[in-house]
């Protein structure tokens, strides 16, 4: 099973994201998380937590980043020139991706959780929203 995780940079709850890890890994230890990549926030804890863990882990970074151990995409989907629209497509990968989603927000959905939100609903996925 895959299980995306994501959230916004601003999320502060390590508590929270290291309980559902730990209740993934108790539920069945072969669950793959998915995470968005990023350098602080929820995607930081997400990726650290996982591995902490010995979870699966796979990440979407973006396409204007470097391919690292952990991307999912090949090779040349990486190192391209910045735009936004580059954000909501990985969130896209993620929700096509997964099996069952779990976002992390503060309040309301910015525009990137809110595609995968969107996307992941129209796929008939499972989706729980923690704030």
């Amino acid at each position: 099973m895959k299980v995306a995780i994501i959230g916004s940079k601003d999320w502060q709850s390590r508590r929270k994201i290291q309980e559902v890890i730990s209740r993934l890994k108790q539920m069945d230890e072969s669950v793959t998380i998915l995470g968005q990549g990023g350098k602080e926030g929820a995607p930081l804890m997400v990726k650290k937590y996982a591995l902490e863990f010995n979870m699966n882990y796979v990440e979407f970074n973006p396409s204007y980043t470097g391919r690292n151990l952990y991307s999912a995409m090949p090779d040349a989907y990486y190192r391209k020139s910045y735009h936004f629209s580059q954000l909501i497509h990985r969130m896209t990968l993620i929700a096509n991706a997964c099996d069952k989603m779990l976002i992390l927000a503060n309040g309301n959905l910015d525009s990137q959780l809110d595609a995968a939100y969107k996307r992941a609903k129209k796929l008939k996925k499972s989706i729980v929203i923690l704030e």
